[in-house]
């Protein structure tokens, strides 16, 4: 075995389970859909130690064909304290609806912002620093809340989080990049922080990107990757990609695909099963989406151009997004009309009628976005109180 698996031998196993050596059931078991895992919990105290183990989490992570689930994130408003996930599925009608009841709730986080996810792993921004930043597993329903910041900025509202996985390792850690000084287009200094989780303290790195950067961070290739902000860059870097190597702890420049002179606000980055991919909404007709298949030579392929036919054309300032992959090879889309399913089997587009939270905006704020479930725990980060 790669590693020695946290496991009791002296517990009394399941019927037959005995009779198995321990690495064939990791072998098992980590070829298995999450959902049946989680539910087999409950068989008995050896098979939740099995299941709940951390080797099992990381060989599942690269063994099991990947499933993505699409979360709804009913964020609250000023009448409400409370975040609510819900998983989307469609009904037999083709209609996307959550689930009766929330798989996790979250209490006073009113203003959080999801700053993204990793390996099955989704974490929260406070608006306040010095309240710290909650990790939760959305399947597993764990959630801890991570030490605060130590450095303070003048402009907490421009902060960038990330969460990334070093597979040399076997580590996850949160990168925070801040403005040092008030915001100034033109004179501005950066700084940046690291937290490994497991460990109880942020520390300071030398490194600093080579540009401010905008929007959700994608977690890819042992890297994170940000969308450079138009707002500070030269038109040298407007091409370009923020990355941070999680490992080594460096950042560098990727380059988009060939756009010619597009600017970069029509651009969305996506993580589609692992892979980095931009998504080109710049026009009226149809969306392009490219994949960086070779990341150390990058190479982008343009996987799908999905054509937005009549009825469900673009209409006068609608906009579109990519939520991500869903089933079947399937692919989610959001626009100000409704949510739209991609099939590039079929090379077909179809509107999906929602439901629920979906169609209640007095209270609170559906986000939906595409989730790639995992066994990971966050138990195992946790060194301070929650």
């Amino acid at each position: 075995m790669e590693e020695e698996a946290c496991i009791n031998h002296q517990q009394t196993p399941c019927i037959g389970m005995d009779k198995l050596p321990l690495d064939v059931v990791f072998n098992i078991f980590s070829r298995l859909p999450i959902k049946s895992l989680l539910r087999s919990r409950c068989v008995s105290k050896h098979w939740r130690n099995i299941i709940e183990d951390h080797f099992l989490a990381n060989l599942h992570l690269s063994r099991a064909v990947q499933e993505h689930t699409i979360l709804a994130l009913d964020h609250p408003t000023y009448k409400r304290k409370v975040t609510s996930l819900y998983l989307v599925k469609e009904d037999g009608n083709k209609n996307l609806k959550t689930s009766k009841n929330p798989i996790m709730e979250l209490s006073n986080s009113n203003n959080c912002s999801l700053g993204g996810s990793c390996n099955g792993l989704l974490y929260f921004a406070r608006p306040n620093e010095r309240d710290g930043v909650i990790l939760l597993n959305p399947l597993t329903g764990q959630s801890i809340m991570l030490p605060p910041a130590t450095i303070p900025s003048p402009c907490p509202h421009m902060k960038k989080y990330g969460l990334g996985f070093d597979p040399s390792t076997n580590t996850y850690k949160i990168v925070r990049v801040f403005f040092r000084n008030h915001l100034d287009w033109k004179n501005y200094s950066l700084g940046v922080e690291v937290l490994t989780l497991g460990t109880n303290s942020w520390r300071e790195i030398g490194e600093i990107p080579p540009s401010p950067m905008c929007g959700r961070p994608v977690s890819a290739y042992g890297a994170l990757h940000w969308m450079v902000d138009p707002s500070f860059a030269c038109d040298n870097l407007k091409s370009m990609i923020v990355s941070f190597d999680i490992g080594k702890e460096v950042f560098s420049l990727t380059p988009h695909p060939d756009f010619g002179s597009k600017t970069c606000d029509m651009f969305q980055l996506v993580d589609f099963r692992g892979f980095l991919a931009m998504a080109d909404l710049s026009s009226d007709s149809c969306i392009l989406i490219w994949v960086l298949k070779d990341y150390d030579k990058k190479e982008w392929v343009e996987e799908f151009r999905i054509q937005i036919r009549p009825p469900m054309g673009r209409a006068d300032n609608c906009s579109y997004n990519v939520v991500g992959p869903w089933k079947n090879g399937e692919i989610l889309l959001s626009s100000s009309e409704g949510y739209f399913c991609y099939n590039s089997k079929t090379d077909n587009l179809r509107y999906i009628h929602t439901g629920g939270p979906f169609t209640d905006t007095t209270t609170s704020e559906v986000f939906i976005y595409s989730h790639r479930g995992s066994l990971v725990s966050c138990s195992s980060f946790k060194q301070i109180d929650s």
